[in-house]
């Protein structure tokens, strides 16, 4: 009787400690999981403002707008793909962030926040290229709209990216990669057409 006791308490034990080892195990892969699952978010944060970087330091100044059509549409070409490419790579992380995150739409709401008024100005200047385009020969019309809109677009990408390094911090507790963006063309360096035309 006693071996047959004995028999059932080392059965039992030895279920505990193959419970105990699938929770470890389990509790182990979760953390892993977690681990892998934060450092391809945070990954993902740094490689969008080095996206919002390249659509700021596409330079378009008062000299290409005014003189130089082709270059201002190459340029402009740039900074939409740039931008466009921007846009996937912030979609895909606000998917991420709804598949692993519990309670993620505070999150993806702050991000939004963050973004839509970078996404507006973007639409503004893609506005006044449209206009630039069509109305490029007509002497009445200020070239140099398209460079001033620029100017409003990297504004909105400086703040854009000052946010997104209180996101990662906040969120994440993540020092971003800060990227380094070009400096804004001066607004005093508009050109006058109509002044050269009086002489």
């Amino acid at each position: 009787m006693a071996e047959f006791i004995a028999a059932i308490i080392g059965g039992i034990l030895s279920l505990i400690g193959t419970f105990s080892a699938i929770f470890l195990q389990f509790k182990n892969q979760k953390k892993e999981k977690d681990e892998e699952y934060h450092n391809d978010l945070v990954s993902m944060i740094d490689i969008i403002t080095y996206k919002a970087a390249k659509v700021r330091n596409n330079e378009l100044n008062f000299k290409n707008a005014n003189y130089s059509k082709e270059n201002t549409i190459e340029i402009y070409t740039d900074i939409e793909q740039d931008f466009k490419s921007l846009d996937y790579q912030i979609q895909d992380l606000i998917t991420m962030m709804s598949h692993h995150i519990d309670r993620s739409n505070t999150a993806i709401q702050e991000l939004l926040s963050y973004y839509e008024p970078f996404e507006r100005q973007f639409n503004k200047f893609k506005v006044a290229y449209k206009i630039y385009n069509q109305r490029y020969e007509d002497e009445a019309f200020d070239k140099n709209a398209i460079a001033f809109s620029k100017i409003k677009l990297d504004q909105s990408i400086e703040k854009f990216v000052n946010n997104m390094k209180k996101f990662a911090k906040e969120n994440y507790n993540h020092e971003i990669y800060e990227p380094n963006l070009n400096k804004i063309i001066d607004k005093n360096e508009a050109i006058n057409v109509q002044k050269y035309k009086k002489s």
